[in-house]
């Protein structure tokens, strides 16, 4: 299983080359100091947290080739973002997370770039229309190349602080999804923005939602009436609510700690190794548990809707044996066609790395618009299908049987293929220790 990944921060970043070195505790990666647990990230560290975030994502949370778009053109070189982890958080400072949700094939068309910085905006007036501050802090709401990303470019535009941890640990399907709605943090207010549009103005809502379910199902309302995209803030909160110092410890169970600095060393050593080898052997030195599932090329790709969701498979096969990985969104369950077993199950993710340069990959990349997509990944690429276990808070009752509904939702798009639905959720290392054999 995933421990929380103790003090893994930036290894290095390209600002103050003379700025002292700290040592993490863990794994002994160096770290570039500036100041009290607070980091500065030029445009380059942004390239690298998109990246290892796509490949920590599971399948989803964003195009990669869409990741880069939105970073060449949102964020300048001179641009410097600001980045604060979990046991240096203020307390009396707010927190929201902010998202970007909607169409991919809208976002690379030019759209969606302005709805997070619109809800960003919105949320600060609230707070100050409440008496409170400003907001301080952001939080991605999930790992991946996307929505990783979001926080980092308001960092851009506003100097925010984000801290370097996520509520999901990878991308999730549903907003439900999330540690912060397991361990029932406030939800509301729930602010929808739309794009500014030509004469400078956006359309808006506050809503108090029932639930994540309904927060969601009115943001991808509110989406359809605009474009179909929409920026999201919510779960407003304050720095005591997630500091995780050690008079603090109870709020680790809150969010998953150090993932974006887990991304950004993973991102690192892909971007600038381009190895498929080499980055596997780098993947092992961190405190996680991860598997090779599977080599092989991509033969197929298919989507169906199901509930407003891209439920699809992805085929890949070698000269022995060929793989199913069915996603909603995000990877879900891989399925070896030949052997008819299970290899790997959500919450546990299913990576996705291209073998001749250790470039990751998302579902919506595979057999995308190369047109559009910088990133485009087209059938017949080879690739390595990387396990990682889910960590252990993510093994929650609640969250487990939502994994296992919407591998149930999924499976039931493609009925041809007679996959037994899982009846329980099988730790991806008990299923190796069969796999394997």
């Amino acid at each position: 299983m995933l421990n929380d990944f103790n003090n893994i921060s930036i290894k290095k970043s390209s600002l103050n080359e003379d700025t002292p070195v700290k040592e993490t505790a863990q794994n002994e990666h160096s770290i570039k100091y500036f100041g009290p647990g607070n980091y500065r990230l030029t445009k380059k560290d942004i390239n690298y947290i998109a990246y290892g975030a796509c490949f920590l994502g599971s399948g989803g949370g964003g195009s990669i080739g869409l990741a880069l778009l939105f970073i060449d053109k949102m964020i300048n070189d001179a641009d410097v973002m600001f980045y604060v982890n979990p046991d240096n958080l203020e307390a009396t400072k707010n927190i929201s997370f902010i998202a970007t949700l909607g169409s991919p094939d809208k976002m690379f068309e030019g759209f969606g770039q302005t709805a997070s910085l619109n809800a960003f905006s919105e949320m600060n007036h609230y707070l100050s229309q409440s008496g409170q501050e400003p907001l301080g802090y952001l939080i991605p709401v999930e790992l991946g190349a996307i929505n990783t990303l979001i926080p980092f470019i308001i960092s851009a535009r506003k100097g925010i602080e984000v801290i370097n941890g996520d509520p999901c640990g990878r991308a999730a399907p549903e907003m439900s999804m999330n540690l912060f709605n397991i361990n029932k943090l406030s939800l509301n207010p729930v602010i929808l923005t739309s794009d500014t549009d030509e004469s400078g103005h956006y359309k808006k809502t506050i809503i108090q939602a029932k639930n994540a379910d309904d927060a969601e199902n009115q943001a991808r309302q509110f989406a359809k009436s605009h474009n179909y995209l929409a920026g999201m803030a919510c779960y407003p909160m304050q720095g005591a609510d997630l500091n995780c110092s050690i008079l603090s410890g109870k709020n680790r169970a809150k969010f998953i700690q150090w993932s974006v600095g887990l991304a950004w060393n993973l991102g690192h050593n892909m971007v600038e190794s381009r190895n498929y080898t080499e980055f596997l052997d780098f993947l092992g030195d961190f405190s996680l548990s991860s598997y090779k599932l599977f080599e092989g090329i991509i033969t197929n790709k298919e989507e169906r809707k199901i509930s407003g969701f891209d439920a699809g498979k992805i085929t890949v096969s070698n000269e022995k044996e060929s793989l199913f990985i069915y996603y909603k969104n995000e990877s879900l369950l891989a399925w070896n066609v030949t052997r008819k077993c299970y290899v790997a199950m959500g919450p546990d993710s299913i990576n996705f790395l291209a073998k001749n340069d250790a470039q990751p990959l998302s579902n919506a990349d595979i057999n995308s618009d190369s047109a559009k997509n910088p990133k485009n990944i087209p059938l017949g690429t080879e690739i390595g299908i990387i396990g990682l276990c889910a960590f252990e808070k993510l093994q929650n009752t609640v969250l487990v049987d939502l994994f296992l509904t919407n591998i149930q939702e999924t499976l039931a798009a493609f009925p041809e293929d007679h996959v037994p639905i899982p009846e329980r959720y099988i730790q991806l290392s008990d299923l190796m220790q069969h796999y394997k054999k």
